[in-house]
């Protein structure tokens, strides 16, 4: 006897969870661009120090999200209470590990 379980009996379906429609990916794709740009022009601006490493983590912060949260189905699966909030939760965990990382960095470089 052979347990041949199908995929749909064994694992849900691919199906069974919401998916961005094609538009919504050309939106990102656009908002990638043009956050993308917008770094690109920055850096051109002639800024140092914080006041041109801040803004790009920011933006760098932004596009994780959006990536994140669409291209991992984050924002799209409602299974996990509601997709938005963990895709928050999951970006509010990367500004704190960047925040800690920031903070050791400050203390080793400032040290007096």
């Amino acid at each position: 006897m052979s347990n041949t379980a199908t995929p749909s009996t064994e694992h849900e379906s691919h199906d069974d969870h919401a998916h961005p429609t094609e538009t919504q990916y050309w939106l990102v794709f656009l908002l990638l661009a043009v956050i993308t740009a917008f770094e690109v022009l920055w850096s051109y601006l002639g800024f140092s120090g914080p006041a041109l490493v801040v803004p790009l983590i920011v933006m760098m912060l932004v596009k994780f999200v959006i990536v994140a949260g669409v291209f991992m189905h984050l924002w799209f699966d409602m299974k996990m209470l509601n997709g938005k909030i963990f895709t928050m939760a999951f970006a509010a965990g990367i500004v704190v590990a960047l925040a800690v990382y920031t903070t050791v960095v400050a203390t080793f470089e400032f040290n007096v």
